[in-house]
C-alpha cells in the first residue's frame, strides 16, 4: 500500500539531489555551491532513511522529519547568508519551502502512523 508519506519522502529526497546538482548546472560561487551540496546531501540521506523506515516500520521518523524541517528552514535564509542572487536564490528558497512543507507534514502525521504499526510476536523455542 502506498501512503502519502512515502511519496512525499521520495519527492523530498529528489529535492535534495536537485539541490546538490543545481549549483554545478548554473555555476555558483563556492560558499553557496558547497552549502547546497552539503545540505542537499543531508536532505537526500535523511529522506532515504525515512523512506527505508517507512517501508520497514510503516511510518516516517518524527525526529528525522524534524531535522528535515530545520534544513528546509535553513535553505530559506542561506542565500542571504552566502550572498547569492537571481536563480540560485530562488532555487534555494523554493526547495526550502517544499522541504519544510513536506517534512512538516511528515512530522504531523508520524505519531498517528507509529501508533498503527503492529508487531507480531515471535516464538523463540
Amino acid at each position: 500500500m502506498d501512503t502519502p508519506t512515502k511519496s512525499i519522502t521520495v519527492f523530498t529526497g529528489a529535492l535534495g539531489i536537485w539541490l546538490m546538482a543545481f549549483p554545478f548546472i548554473v555555476g555558483s560561487p563556492s560558499p553557496a555551491k558547497w552549502n547546497d551540496v552539503v545540505v542537499g546531501g543531508m536532505i537526500a540521506t535523511l529522506a532515504g532513511y525515512n523512506y527505508s523506515r517507512e517501508r520497514i516500520q510503516g511510518g516516517p521518523s518524527k525526529g528525522i522529519s524534524g531535522i528535515l524541517v530545520l534544513l528546509g528552514g535553513w535553505l530559506l535564509f542561506a542565500p542571504f547568508v552566502t550572498g547569492v542572487t537571481g536563480g540560485l536564490l530562488w532555487n534555494d528558497v523554493a526547495v526550502g519551502v517544499l522541504v519544510t512543507a513536506f517534512a512538516g507534514y511528515n512530522v504531523y502525521v508520524a505519531p498517528s502512523e507509529e501508533q498503527t504499526v503492529t508487531h507480531t510476536p515471535t516464538n523463540d523455542t
